[in-house]
C-alpha cells in the first residue's frame, strides 16, 4: 500500500469519528435549553455544534475500530444522536418541572386559558409558567449553567467514548427516576401560592354560606388573581433559592447518565 493510500485512509477515519462527534454535540445543542430554542437559527446552532465539535476533536480518543459497512456506520451514528438526546433532555426536565408548576398556579388562579407561546418549544404555556421558565433560565446562565453544559458534553467524550456507548437498564431508570422528579420539582414549586389560593377559596365558601346574597364568582375571580400573585412574590426569593439548588444537583443526575451508558 502506497504512502498516499495510507494518509487518504487515516484522513477518511478521522473524518468518521469528526462526524459521529459532530452528531452528538448536535443533539445536545439542538435537545437542551437555551441552545435549542427555536427563536436559535438552525444555521447558528450548526455553526456552533461544528466549532465545538472542533474544538474538542483533539481530545477525543480516535483509537476505534470504525464499522466498514454503511448500516453498522449508520446504526453508530445514531448511538451519538441518543447520548446528546438523553444529555440535553435530562437538562431540559428541571426546566419543564419549572414551567409545570407555573401552568399549576395559573389553572388555580384562573388563567388556565390564558396563554402564550413558548419560544423554546414553540408551544402554548400559561402566564406564569412561561415567567418561571424565563426565570430559571436567567438563572441558568447567571450560574454558568451554559458553561458547565459545554463541559459535560466534553467530559462525555472521555466518560463514554464513541465506541462504548449503550442504553442499559441502569440509564433507562434513571430517565425514568428525572422525569418523576420533574413532578416533585413542580409541586414543590408550587406549593406555597396553591396554598394560598386553597386557603382563599375555602375563606369564599364559608362567606358564601354566611352571605347567600354576595355574589361569590364575581368577588372570587380577580381575588384568586391578587392573592396568587402576592404569593408568587412573596415566595421569590424561596424559589429562586430552589431554582438555584435544582439546577446545580442536575450535574449529578447528567454525569450519573453519561456514566450508565459506557458499555
Amino acid at each position: 500500500m502506497s504512502p498516499m493510500s495510507n494518509i487518504f485512509e487515516i484522513g477518511l477515519i478521522q473524518a468518521q469519528v469528526f462526524i459521529l462527534a459532530l452528531a452528538r454535540v448536535s443533539a445536545v445543542f439542538v435537545t437542551a435549553p437555551l441552545f435549542g430554542s427555536r427563536n436559535v437559527p438552525a444555521q447558528l446552532k450548526a455553526g456552533l455544534a461544528f466549532i465545538v465539535t472542533f474544538i474538542i476533536f483533539p481530545i477525543i480518543d480516535r483509537n476505534l475500530i470504525l464499522p466498514t459497512d454503511l448500516v453498522g456506520y449508520t446504526l453508530l451514528i445514531f448511538q451519538q444522536i441518543l447520548v446528546g438526546v438523553i444529555i440535553g433532555y435530562a437538562t431540559y426536565i428541571i426546566f419543564a418541572g419549572i414551567q409545570l408548576a407555573g401552568q399549576i398556579i395559573d389553572l388555580q388562579m384562573g388563567f388556565g386559558i390564558v396563554n402564550v407561546m413558548d419560544p423554546m418549544s414553540n408551544v402554548q404555556v400559561s402566564i406564569i409558567g412561561q415567567f418561571q421558565f424565563i426565570l430559571a433560565m436567567l438563572i441558568f446562565m447567571a450560574i454558568n449553567g451554559h458553561h458547565y453544559l459545554l463541559q459535560a458534553v466534553v467530559d462525555s467524550f472521555k466518560i463514554a467514548p464513541i465506541g462504548h456507548v449503550g442504553i442499559t437498564n441502569e440509564t433507562v431508570s434513571k430517565l425514568a427516576d428525572i422525569f418523576y422528579q420533574m413532578f416533585l420539582i413542580a409541586f414543590r414549586i408550587a406549593a406555597p401560592a396553591t396554598v394560598a389560593l386553597l386557603l382563599t377559596n375555602v375563606t369564599l365558601g364559608f362567606i358564601a354560606r354566611t352571605i347567600p346574597q354576595m355574589n361569590v364568582f364575581m368577588v372570587g375571580l380577580p381575588l384568586n388573581i391578587v392573592v396568587g400573585l402576592a404569593a408568587v412574590m412573596i415566595s421569590m426569593p424561596v424559589i429562586i433559592n430552589l431554582f438555584s439548588t435544582l439546577l446545580a444537583g442536575m450535574w449529578n443526575d447528567i454525569y450519573y447518565l453519561i456514566k450508565s451508558m459506557r458499555v
